[in-house]
């Protein structure tokens, strides 16, 4: 390893230039050949290096580092198993689908994501009632439409017009 100090840095341009310790000729340095030091070189810094003869003949200085400046740590990268990213891919399908699947089939009167999107622009919601049994439609802006929650496992549907739904046995709601 040869040693020498930094005379010109050009930091904008990631290049400078180094004096030689035994003296000589200026050597070119570039900060490619500076790897995993915490910063970046300047004026002043002693640098040692290998001495590389370019292929126009210039002299260069390579495998460099700054000297008394700690080196950042090496960075292992894990090697990625091949098929484990399409395993992970099915994983994650078959965890959503056990949700959904999950949560369709629970007792609950909230709507669930599948009947969600069953009929997608129909606002009629066509309702059981609890206490009676009898079907009543509700369309948007009556009393009871914001909390009425439709159940199709329970015979609920949605309805696209009145018609559709007055056609299927359902009466308007009272409210």
């Amino acid at each position: 390893m040869r040693k020498g100090v930094i005379t010109q840095w050009k930091d904008n341009r990631g290049f400078g230039f180094i004096q030689p310790s035994d003296g000589g000729k200026e050597i070119f340095l570039h900060i490619s050949e500076i790897k995993g030091a915490s910063r970046r070189p300047k004026v002043g810094d002693t640098i040692l290096y290998e001495l590389t003869t370019a292929s126009d003949g210039k002299l260069r200085a390579t495998t460099a580092s700054i000297d008394g400046v700690p080196s950042l740590p090496v960075r292992k990268y894990q090697k990625v198993k091949k098929g484990s990213l399409m395993k992970k891919l099915i994983g994650i399908t078959v965890a959503v689908g056990c949700v959904i699947l999950a949560t369709e089939f629970r007792g609950s009167r909230s709507p669930t994501p599948i009947t969600s999107f069953t009929k997608p622009g129909c606002k009629i919601k066509g309702n059981i009632s609890i206490n009676t049994g009898r079907k009543f439609y509700h369309i948007p802006g009556s009393e009871d439409y914001e909390s009425t929650v439709i159940d199709p496992s329970k015979g609920e549907k949605w309805f696209c017009q009145e018609s559709e739904a007055l056609a299927n046995g359902w009466r308007k709601a009272p409210k």
